[in-house]
C-alpha cells in the first residue's frame, strides 16, 4: 500500500470555502474583552472580540483580513465558542492547536474544526489556522 499524498488544494474543502466568503461573525461587537493577532509572514491580521457573561461566552466574533485559511478558522472557532465558558473554549482551544501540530487530539471537544486535520501537513498554513485560536487566548487571558 502507497503513500497517500495530500495536496494544499485538499484542504480547501467546501465548508471552509463558505466559513471564509459567509461569516455571520465578520463583524464588530461590543466585547468585554478584545485582542489583535498578526500573522507576518502571511499578512494575515485578526481582532477577535468576546462578549463574556458571568464566565460564559455570550456572543464572539472577528474582523480582519487575510488568507481563505485564517478567516475560516476563525469563523468557525466564533461559532464553536459561543455559549461556552471560558474555561470549555481554553480545553477546545488546547485541543485544536494539538490537532495542527499533528498531535493526538479529542475529536469531540473541537466540533467540527477536523475539517482541518490535515493542517499539520502544510507548515506554511498552521499560523494561518492558528493565529485567530492564538489570539482569543491571549483575549480571554487579558485582565477586565
Amino acid at each position: 500500500m502507497g503513500v497517500v499524498k495530500i495536496g494544499i488544494e485538499d484542504l480547501y474543502s467546501d465548508i471552509i470555502l463558505d466559513y471564509a466568503k459567509n461569516s455571520k461573525y465578520r463583524k464588530e461587537i461590543p466585547a468585554s474583552k478584545k485582542a489583535e493577532g498578526k500573522n507576518l509572514s502571511c499578512g494575515d491580521e485578526i481582532t477577535i472580540f468576546v462578549k463574556v457573561d458571568k464566565g460564559k461566552i455570550v456572543e464572539a466574533s472577528y474582523l480582519g483580513h487575510g488568507c481563505i485559511i485564517s478567516q475560516a478558522s476563525a469563523a468557525m472557532m466564533c461559532e464553536i465558542i459561543e455559549g461556552k465558558t471560558v474555561e470549555e473554549a481554553e480545553k477546545i482551544l488546547n485541543e485544536v492547536i494539538k490537532m495542527s501540530q499533528g498531535k493526538e487530539y479529542d475529536k469531540n471537544l473541537i466540533d467540527g474544526m477536523e475539517v482541518f486535520s490535515d493542517i499539520s501537513n502544510f507548515p506554511m498554513r498552521i499560523k494561518c489556522f492558528t493565529l485567530s485560536w492564538h489570539t482569543l487566548e491571549e483575549a480571554i487571558n487579558n485582565q477586565d
